[in-house]
């Protein structure tokens, strides 16, 4: 297994930070990350074109971790519970650690998890400002929302799964402590970055798109599976013109495309008929969502790819665009959606073993080509 190295995540020392009672219950005070408290610039975790990340890479903070995010699952009373003792355990033992919280959850936590900051609510470039660490309590879908979190660099994110399968999810929940202790103590973190995409959306004339409620233009957007673009509620075929680097490649005549990350592989797009990409592969993935041409197979293009899908004068309708299950837009006639790598990946924090868990995965949740003689070799294999 290829090795590496990283430049460590620098930690922030806090200043000044602004307590502010958000309710008028006495004794009850969730506070706000004071948006003024001078700071460093932090290193940020990069990747580059053709970089072989696949392998376990090493990060060595300069100074351990200082503030830790948590994000829960939502609407989980097994992850309430677990929040609270994950949250309260870091602040007994590690009290000069300061915890975040998204502002609803410390809402309603705020007296059992007095101790809590916030990031307030339309600051989100704060939590890649003043975040060091990222713990995430449920299944893959939390871990898709903490990346809509940070639309550019993020720090390393520790998984823990709540009973759930999903590929994403290294660590159990039973094993926080010793985790986290190993974690935080030793300063460092074996990690796999986790290729992510840039999108942004253009008018006919080149031009960045305007947000319908008039909030100004829409900025560039990070999504961590893949963006699609499809007819949505239109019963007709949209007609969508691709282009790669300029170059127009074809002319779809379906109910979409998907353009995925590798990590992606296995989630939209492999149900479309997409291949599975191993997360060390950098690579766009584009897949059609039933086309009417048989012909029209998934097509894996390298990571320096630039792609367009633009709305042809054909269609009878404008056509959906939604990122990782969310952000819904429109585009009309002639508007394109641009699709690149992004610079800033997802560390994700993994064991030593990471290869040996992707070939888990696929085996265990997707029972890849588990004939009968196949699933007896399988599980001789997973019982070792």
């Amino acid at each position: 297994v290829s090795t590496g190295a990283l430049s460590g995540w620098t930690p922030h020392e806090f200043g000044r930070i602004d307590v502010n009672s958000l309710w008028s219950t006495a004794g009850i005070f969730p506070k706000d990350i004071a948006l003024s408290t001078p700071k460093e610039a932090s290193r940020e975790i990069r990747q580059s074109f053709g970089t072989t990340y696949g392998g376990n890479y090493k990060l060595q903070w300069e100074d351990g971790p200082k503030t830790v995010l948590i994000i829960k699952k939502p609407h989980d009373e097994q992850t309430d519970k677990t929040l609270i003792e994950v949250a309260s355990w870091i602040h007994e033992k590690y009290p000069y650690m300061n915890v975040i919280v998204e502002p609803d959850v410390a809402q309603e936590f705020a007296e059992k998890l007095p101790f809590v900051y916030v990031i307030p609510v339309g600051k989100r470039v704060e939590y890649t400002r003043v975040t060091d660490l990222v713990i995430t309590l449920g299944g893959d879908g939390t871990i898709l929302h903490t990346s809509s979190l940070f639309n550019s660099a993020v720090p390393p994110v520790i998984s823990f799964s709540m009973g759930t399968l999903g590929f994403l999810l290294p660590y159990h929940i039973n094993n926080y402590k010793t985790a986290l202790e190993k974690l935080i103590e030793k300063k460092q973190a074996s990690l796999l970055l986790r290729m992510r995409l840039k999108c942004t959306l253009h008018g006919a004339d080149g031009r960045r798109l305007q947000a319908k409620d008039g909030s100004g233009r829409i900025n560039d957007l990070t999504v961590m599976n893949e963006v699609n673009l499809h007819r949505g509620r239109y019963p007709h075929l949209t007609s969508i013109g691709c282009f790669v680097d300029g170059h127009l490649i074809t002319e779809a005549v379906a109910d979409g495309l998907i353009v995925a990350s590798p990590t992606g592989s296995t989630a939209y797009s492999l149900s479309a008929g997409g291949s599975i990409v191993h997360p060390s592969i950098q690579s766009l993935l584009l897949t059609p969502i039933c086309p009417r041409s048989l012909s029209f197979r998934p097509v894996l293009l390298p990571p320096n790819a630039t792609i367009q899908l633009k709305i042809g004068e054909k269609s009878r309708g404008p056509a959906e665009v939604s990122m990782d299950g969310k952000e819904t837009f429109f585009l009309d006639k002639n508007e394109f959606l641009q699709v690149c790598m992004s610079p800033f990946p997802m560390p994700c924090v993994n064991r030593v073993h990471a290869g040996e868990d992707w070939i888990k995965d696929i085996n265990d949740l997707l029972k890849w080509n588990q004939g009968f003689h196949n699933k007896q070799t399988m599980t001789h294999y997973m019982s070792e």
